[in-house]
């Protein structure tokens, strides 16, 4: 005699959630062989099945169970579970809302609906959806953690924080909530809290590589290498088939200076993922060394890089839209440390990344044809940058444009997107009609541009930010502008103007640029020189007669094949001392050019400790009671700098520059063009050798030197308040719109 069903039935669902599937199978089947219209039976052997994997069966039963009893809101919520599982979205959408038809209170269903609506990328649907699953389940921590990831995918940083702090509070071993806490911790600049958020969830889940991983990624954005490299090497033992953490653990290792290392990573991620593009670019950019250790390396990997570049539009064009996603990401922003002409590869390289991402981001034009065509008096300027805070691209080049752009012609408006801030910040914000921060997703800002509609976008600098270089390689405006943050082309056809100055570059420059170069007066900028209160640096005592020269820019920017220069001053200007700097973010870059720069004074029959000083990290005080106590500032043959050399003359220190064909190599003798004291530019190592020399030997006579110094701290007020340039640029941005507004009608 057959087991009646009413008990066989429940022997099933004990079975079931007992998790003896196979036995609870065969009692599902019992039931069904007694009773084919048995719409439970038919139900749970739909979700046995959704539960093993087998989606499209689960599918099938369940809807079966549906059409002999359709009343039943749970069958519509597990049918959506099994659509969703198998990516079918709009079909789980339409069972879940059906569930809902039959019992609007149900939280589950609106829970599921709220995750599926996220996916589809309807976001605010899903926020809707999630919040009234919130409020019918408050109790719920899932919910709550799944609001914070919208919020956090919405760019709602704050928001996205208390709703894990929501979750953590009803569930605080949820891992996952700690994991994702501390990611919106690292967007918000808040590193001590997300080091507290990733520890307690290394506490919870110490063999999660998803931890390490995360950790990893966060070790890497503060620079600290070396243990980034060490969580970023534990997420691989714990997941090796994980293709994000050998990706992560090329860009660690590539920040490191370890390149061969990083191109085996990157090699790694691509074995398991051959559509990665991230790891793809990685191994393209791996070839560049940050710190060159011979004269033929550059130009080896400047080769190498050309045919990985070739290589790369080959895989991009079999791997449609995937290297558009991680444009900005990743840039080949090394490539210009040198004094080869760069300008060709980047402009290929641009070209490409820039149709890869047009292709991905799909921006619809008609809005910007229809900006170009409107007729405001104002014209709106829309300035997008990481670096809207205390830092150099702010200080020389943006901050003028923000204090000096005349209102009644322009709108001005601000996307800061970097974490960082700052009093600067604030400033800025208190400047401008609308202001928009904080690490959001692409999505996000180019939901906010489109909104804001600007005439015009002015990028400060493209390269050094990944948001930045990613929308600068998009055509959001009717005019994009680059100024001159980082010294290059940007090699981006989005880009229309490219702003520098008169003073700045050689007759012929316009063939180092993809862009239409404008030469503002001057050097192009309209700065301000800051209060500071100089601090005294407290530096060894130095021995009588000897000549102190500052080298303090970054170590990545000194070309081997300028160590013998620097050398030959050394042997010839008697008693010196070169104090070079270690930057905090590669703290291995400095030990490495001294090593490289000592095997050049050796060279020269030179002791390297009697010569070769290092300097940390100073607070901008210090730093400037440094600039005070140093004799004289040679500014880098390959790569000048701009606001180093600035703060050496408004200081009194005499500046040494070699000036060469390209942008990078003239920022320092522009700027002394500016100030009208040019004695110290020169136009070959010879010379630059020699003025360096005779200057030295002119230090040892202390009244003359001094009297130079006061000089030249009077003359650097001239570098200052040029606010010509300012008004020449606002005179080429409304000459430019109105000649495209005229050539489109």
């Amino acid at each position: 005699m057959p087991e009646p069903i009413d008990r066989l039935f429940a022997r099933a669902l004990t079975l079931h959630k007992a998790g003896r599937f196979l036995e609870a199978a065969e009692a599902y089947r019992g039931v069904l062989e007694q009773q084919a219209s048995h719409a439970d039976a038919l139900q749970f052997l739909g979700v046995l099945a959704h539960q093993e994997g087998r989606h499209e069966e689960a599918v099938s039963f369940i809807k079966r169970a549906i059409a002999i009893d359709p009343k039943v809101a749970s069958y519509h919520n597990n049918l959506g579970n099994a659509e969703q599982a198998r990516g079918a979205l709009e079909a789980a959408e339409r069972a879940y809302r059906a569930a809902l038809a039959r019992k609007p209170d149900y939280a589950e269903a609106q829970y599921n609906l709220g995750l599926t609506l996220h996916a589809l990328g309807r976001l605010q649907e899903a926020s809707d959806s999630l919040n009234r699953a919130a409020a019918l389940r408050p109790g719920h921590a899932q919910t709550h953690f799944a609001l914070g990831n919208l919020a956090q995918q919405r760019g709602e940083a704050e928001s996205a924080l208390a709703a894990y702090e929501r979750a953590l509070a009803l569930r605080p071993d949820f891992a996952a909530a700690l994991i994702n806490r501390g990611n919106v911790l690292v967007m918000l600049g808040r590193t001590e809290a997300a080091m507290a958020a990733y520890g307690g969830a290394l506490e919870l889940a110490p063999a999660s590589a998803e931890v390490h991983l995360n950790l990893g990624l966060m070790l890497l954005k503060l620079g600290r290498v070396e243990q980034s490299i060490e969580a970023c090497l534990r997420a691989t033992e714990l997941n090796s088939a994980d293709a994000q953490a050998h990706c992560t653990l090329g860009h660690a290792l590539r920040e490191a200076g370890r390149g061969e290392e990083a191109s085996d990573a990157y090699r790694r991620a691509l074995e398991l993922a051959p559509q990665c593009a991230e790891a793809k670019l990685g191994s393209l950019l791996a070839v560049l060394p940050l710190v060159a250790a011979q004269p033929t390396q550059r130009e080896e990997a400047l080769r190498r890089f050309t045919d990985g570049l070739a290589e790369l539009r080959h895989w991009s064009a079999a791997q449609p839209q995937q290297l558009g996603r991680c444009a900005g990401m990743l840039q080949p922003f090394h490539l210009a440390y040198g004094h080869a002409d760069v300008t060709r590869t980047l402009c290929e390289y641009g070209e490409l990344v820039s149709q890869q991402a047009r292709q991905f981001w799909q921006v619809p034009e008609r809005a910007i044809a229809a900006t170009a065509a409107r007729s405001h008096a104002r014209k709106r300027v829309l300035i997008i940058s990481g670096q809207v805070r205390q830092h150099p691209v702010w200080e020389v080049i943006t901050r003028g444009i923000v204090q000096h752009l005349d209102r009644g012609r322009f709108e001005l408006s601000i996307h800061h997107t970097g974490a960082m801030t700052d009093e600067q910040t604030e400033w800025a914000r208190a400047q401008v009609g609308r202001f928009e921060q904080g690490a959001k997703p692409m999505s996000r800002w180019l939901q906010l541009i489109a909104e804001e509609r600007p005439d015009v976008i002015l990028f400060p600098e493209v390269g050094m930010d990944p948001t930045a270089g990613a929308l600068a390689s998009l055509r959001l405006a009717p005019l994009q502008v680059a100024a001159w943050g980082h010294p290059v082309t940007t090699g981006l056809p989005s880009i229309d103007l490219y702003l520098s100055g008169e003073l700045l570059e050689s007759t012929d420059a316009e063939r180092h640029y993809c862009e239409r170069l404008i030469r503002l007066p001057g050097t192009g900028v309209c700065t301000e020189w800051p209060t500071v209160h100089s601090e005294r640096w407290e530096g060894p005592a130095r021995a009588a007669g000897v000549v102190r020269f500052a080298l303090c820019q970054q170590p990545i920017k000194f070309d081997p094949v300028d160590d013998a220069v620097l050398a030959r001053i050394a042997r010839l200007a008697g008693p010196c001392e070169f104090w070079l700097a270690d930057p905090e973010n590669l703290p291995w870059a400095g030990p490495r050019l001294r090593a490289r720069l000592a095997a050049a004074l050796r060279r020269e029959g030179l002791d390297p400790q009697a010569h070769l000083r290092s300097l940390g990290w100073l607070t901008r005080g210090r730093f400037s009671g440094f600039l005070e106590a140093m004799d004289l500032y040679l500014d880098c043959p390959a790569f000048s700098g701009y606001t180093t050399a600035w703060q050496a003359l408004h200081h009194g220190l005499p500046v040494v520059t070699r000036e060469g064909p390209f942008l990078r190599q003239r920022l320092a003798a522009g700027l002394l063009r500016q100030i009208g004291v040019t004695e110290g530019l020169t136009q070959s190592s010879e010379e630059y050798v020699r003025t360096a020399v005779r200057w030295a030997q002119e230090v040892r006579h202390d009244e003359r030197w001094r009297e130079r110094r006061v000089a030249l701290r009077a003359a650097a007020e001239h570098a200052d308040g040029n606010l010509t340039s300012i008004a020449a640029l606002e005179t080429v941005l409304l000459d430019t719109l109105a000649s495209a507004s005229s050539e489109s009608r």
